[in-house]
């Protein structure tokens, strides 16, 4: 049982492990970051305005630190639907458990 606490103390002394906090990720979760959608005249203007969508959002938000809900709200467009709908689906996680009040992925010239 002696050698193998030196062995492992050792071990752990020459690969540096025992500088490094292995629970850095557990203690500090790193907060989802907020959707990033594209600027609607730039996409519409690359790929034309029949292929561009528009994607909108509304909810609120839980402060992680004071729990307060707070508004939030995002909009732009998308080279796909795909891409909106994925967007879309980032901005839910980024509310956290906030309530959705609309989400919505449409055609550009339908807006």
């Amino acid at each position: 049982m002696r050698r193998t606490v030196l062995s492992l103390l050792f071990f752990l002394a020459v690969t540096g492990a025992s500088a490094a906090d292995p629970f850095h990720d557990f203690w500090y979760y790193e907060l989802p970051k907020p959707p990033v959608s594209g600027d609607c005249e730039g996409i519409a203007s690359a790929v034309g305005a029949h292929s561009t969508w528009y994607g909108e959002f509304g909810g609120s938000r839980v402060d992680p630190v004071t729990e307060h809900y707070g508004p939030y709200a995002a909009r732009g467009c998308f080279r796909s639907a795909y891409a909106c709908e994925a967007w879309k689906q980032q901005a839910i996680t980024y509310l956290g458990a906030g309530g959705i009040l609309y989400a919505r992925c449409r055609p550009f010239n339908e807006r």
